[in-house]
């Protein structure tokens, strides 16, 4: 990842500079204030992108506490059949729907 070393200053001066370099390069501003580091400019979109990369994690170490815990969970089996039952509902249910309207002409 390349990296933006900007004095805080500058952002007064050139918001929109900065703000495109965040936006164009998809990398981090990083802001320093007496030479010494302060703060990290990111567009919105990367911001949240990396808020839910880091939410998924903490579910998945979470996850694997409970699964060395010994707490049960679903088999392989199990889950399979769960969703096979889902996608065959759903077939009956588009089935059914389209008996319902018997005068609706296909295109």
């Amino acid at each position: 990842m390349q990296v933006r070393i900007l004095p805080s200053a500058k952002i007064r001066r050139k918001y929109n500079e900065i703000a495109e370099i965040c936006w164009k390069t998809e990398t981090p501003v990083f802001l320093t204030k007496n030479g010494e580091e302060d703060m990290v400019a990111v567009s919105v979109e990367r911001f949240f992108a990396k808020e839910q990369q880091v939410l998924l994690r903490e579910q998945l170490v979470d996850i694997e506490k409970e699964r060395r815990s010994g707490k049960k969970d679903h088999s392989t089996d199990a889950v399979f059949r769960q969703l096979q039952e889902m996608i065959e509902n759903y077939q009956l249910l588009q089935l059914t729907q389209e008996n319902e309207y018997p005068e609706r002409e296909e295109k």
